[in-house]
């Protein structure tokens, strides 16, 4: 196998590479312009939804989570033995949490070791760092036998085709139903892993629980006598001006809300099919309308001042410094943990259009990342699915509750039945987020220990926006320009989204933006779209 540089694979030339032999020597790649076969579809694998606890709140909409008040009483044990063979396993992984000690550190760690039947030796890395660190492994060829793929890695399709084993022998159609749990992911998530007609990967679900939402903090509404309710964007500028005290240091936005204001408009997260033809968000008028409501929301002061330029909104809205911002279901539990605040309360609010209607929810991607094999032979192939099956054992086992809490005594304690991380577990369990949650992962359940109320305040929202919500329209298919300049086209129209923002550009600088992008590449990735969605038959 010929060895590709990390000055290469930083500067996005792989196809290049692949062409020159660097790819070459490892499999046959697929042409970048092949967009057909990039995009050539595959039987997925069958669903089959696992049998466990039953829900506290009744699944009222086929993409609704589970929901649970508390963790199941006496969780059982699923698996017999052990997934591994007794051979060494080694991967790379990202973690948004503190890394946490190394396995001669972590008795955490160890215990897993135990029970994969294998000695996991996994490189971690924080997930700012993991696209340099990806690239670096890549050059080397070190990225082990199961790691976590940067999905904005260039010419992605043809480096999985090269460096990673295809799995669509051992989970396409019925043959996934050996391994249950990697069964009990949905359809959806699995249409994410399907590059060049195979499936290349396994899906790291989240589904609608990384949906981006407008959070409110209930306690600072009540305390000011201030009912938010489902506002449409009169209603809540309305409210933010009330809630707005410069003097107290207490700001209505941590962040301009462009989530809300894109379902109050009917945008798109990206990519949709409008007429016939995919339009981008950033080419629609609405899209410069949200521009200017949030420039003005800027100028008037309802946004933090540093709300525009930076990201700390997590700490504003923790410390009450911000009443509303953007964030996901899966959020708040973080919210909560970090809260020391009593009477600390967050709600959802159902936004509503200009016909008084709920706003459209863009819901989040099925997956936050994938994960890839090494290739080897079939019968390790077959292990290390076995192990990463045993990753996904869903909410509510035993399994489950050892991968996020750890041991009994030291890493967790009960309250009730909710495990409750101890100082330890917060450190050897990395925050109940040990990163082989990044090699294969369960649904995430709707499920705020010792907060019911949250769940019942999730689960009322959700009923409210999933008969309208839509799924990205592109997701699953693939665009090589996008691959290639997608990150940088990002980050210009970001640039100037913040310079219109704080008025350091005019709105009308947008539409040369546009016009710009639409130049440089954005067409072409609309027409790749195109392509794409005809391979795939989709309309």
């Amino acid at each position: 196998m010929s060895m590709i540089s990390r000055r290469t694979l930083l500067g996005g030339s792989l196809a290049a590479v692949a062409t020159a032999g660097g790819l070459s020597g490892c499999a046959t790649v697929t042409r970048s312009t092949d967009i057909a076969a990039l995009n050539r579809p595959v039987a997925l694998p069958t669903y089959k939804r696992f049998d466990g606890p039953k829900p506290d709140l009744p699944r009222s909409h086929p993409l609704m989570p589970d929901c649970f008040y508390r963790f199941p009483d006496r969780p059982v044990r699923t698996t017999d033995g052990s997934p591994g063979d007794g051979s060494d396993i080694s991967g790379t992984a990202p973690t948004s949490n503190p890394i946490p000690p190394t396995a001669d550190r972590n008795p955490y760690w160890q215990e897993l070791n135990r029970r994969l039947g294998s000695p996991l030796a996994l490189t971690i890395s924080s997930a700012a760092d993991y696209p340099n660190k990806f690239a670096t492994s890549v050059a080397g060829d070190t990225l082990g036998d199961l790691f976590n793929v940067d999905s904005a890695f260039a010419y992605l399709p043809q480096f999985l085709e090269a460096r990673a084993q295809d799995l669509t022998e051992y989970l396409s159609g019925d043959a996934i139903l050996d391994y249950p749990f990697l069964a009990n992911l949905s359809t959806e998530s699995w249409r994410g892993c399907v590059y060049s007609g195979g499936i290349r990967a396994v899906p790291i679900q989240r589904g609608v629980m990384s949906t981006d939402l407008l959070l409110a903090r209930q306690d600072i509404l009540d305390k000011l006598g201030v009912e938010l309710g489902s506002p449409d964007l009169d209603e809540l500028v309305k409210v933010a001006r009330t809630v707005t005290d410069e003097k107290k240091k207490r700001w209505a936005f941590a962040v301009p809300p462009r989530w809300a204001l894109s379902a109050m408009l009917g945008l798109p997260r990206d990519w949709e099919v409008r007429d016939g033809r995919l339009v981008h968000s950033w080419e629609l008028p609405e899209h410069k309308e949200m521009l200017v409501i949030t420039q003005q929301m800027a100028s008037d002061g309802l946004i933090h001042p540093d709300g525009v330029a930076k990201h700390n909104q997590k700490v504003w809205f923790s410390q009450g410094s911000a009443v509303m911002t953007q964030d996901t279901y899966s959020s708040i539990q973080s919210f909560y943990r970090r809260s020391v605040v009593k009477e600390f309360a967050i709600t959802i609010p159902v936004v509503r259009n200009a016909a008084g209607k709920t706003g459209r929810v863009l819901l989040g991607k099925p997956n936050n990342s994938i994960a890839a094999i090494k290739p080897s032979s079939p019968e390790r192939t077959k292990m290390l699915l076995g192990v990463l099956n045993w990753m996904a054992a869903p909410f509510g086992t035993e399994e489950y509750l050892f991968r996020k809490f750890g041991q009994a005594g030291r890493h967790y304690t009960l309250n009730g039945t909710d495990p409750v991380l101890t100082e330890a577990g917060q450190s050897e369990v990395c925050l109940g987020e040990f990163p082989i949650q990044y090699l294969a992962d369960g649904g995430y359940p709707v499920y705020f220990p010792g907060h019911p109320e949250a769940v019942d305040m999730a689960y009322a929202h959700l009923e409210a926006v999933l008969p309208t919500a839509v799924l990205p329209s592109t997701y699953g298919l693939y665009s090589p320009t996008e691959s290639t300049k997608g990150k940088v086209f990002t980050s210009r129209m970001d640039a100037l989204t913040k310079d219109i923002q704080l008025g350091r550009a005019k709105p009308a600088a947008w539409d040369e933006a546009v016009a710009d992008w639409r130049k440089s590449g954005g067409d072409a990735i609309r027409h790749e779209y195109e392509e794409a969605m005809s391979a795939q038959g989709r309309k």
